[in-house]
C-alpha cells in the first residue's frame, strides 16, 4: 500500500515536471518566432538626413583645412553646433527637413551656407572662412 502511494506522487510529480518543461520549451520556441519579427521591424531604415561638410581658408597653392573651427546649423527650430576635426571635416545626421543656415567661425574668420534639407538626402557644405568686411561686424 505504501508503495502504491509513492508510486501515485511518483507519477504526479512527474506529470508536473512534464508540464513545466512543455510550457518552457513552448516559451522558448514562440520568443524564437515573435522577436525575430519585431527585429525585422526595426531594422527597416528610415531615411537619414547627413550634413557633411568641410571648413577650410584660401590659400595661394591650396586650401588650408581648418581644425578645431565650430559649425553651427541654425533652422527655425533648431541649432546644432560641432567642432571641425583635424582634417577639418565636420557632420550632422537625423536632421528634419527645411531651410537651415550653416555658419563656421574660427578666431574672427567666418563662414555662412543657406541650404535645403529634403529627407534621406546627403548634402556636402564647404565653408571658406573670411575675414569680415569692415563695414559689417562678425558674428561670434
Amino acid at each position: 500500500m505504501l508503495n502504491s502511494g509513492l508510486a501515485t506522487v511518483a507519477a504526479a510529480t512527474n506529470k508536473v515536471i512534464g508540464f513545466r518543461l512543455t510550457a518552457i520549451v513552448l516559451l522558448l520556441v514562440g520568443s524564437c518566432l515573435i522577436i525575430p519579427s519585431m527585429a525585422e521591424a526595426q531594422c527597416i531604415p528610415e531615411p537619414t538626413t547627413v550634413v557633411n561638410g568641410t571648413v577650410f581658408l584660401e590659400a595661394p597653392d591650396k586650401p588650408d583645412y581648418v581644425q578645431g573651427a565650430e559649425v553651427i546649423v541654425q533652422g527655425e527650430f533648431l541649432i546644432l553646433s560641432a567642432v571641425t576635426d583635424r582634417d577639418g571635416e565636420f557632420r550632422f545626421s537625423n536632421i528634419d527637413p527645411g531651410v537651415y543656415t550653416v555658419e563656421a567661425t574660427y578666431f574672427g574668420f567666418y563662414a555662412e551656407q543657406k541650404i535645403t534639407v529634403e529627407d534621406g538626402a546627403e548634402i556636402e557644405v564647404m565653408l571658406q572662412l573670411k575675414l569680415p568686411d569692415r563695414g559689417t561686424s562678425a558674428r561670434p
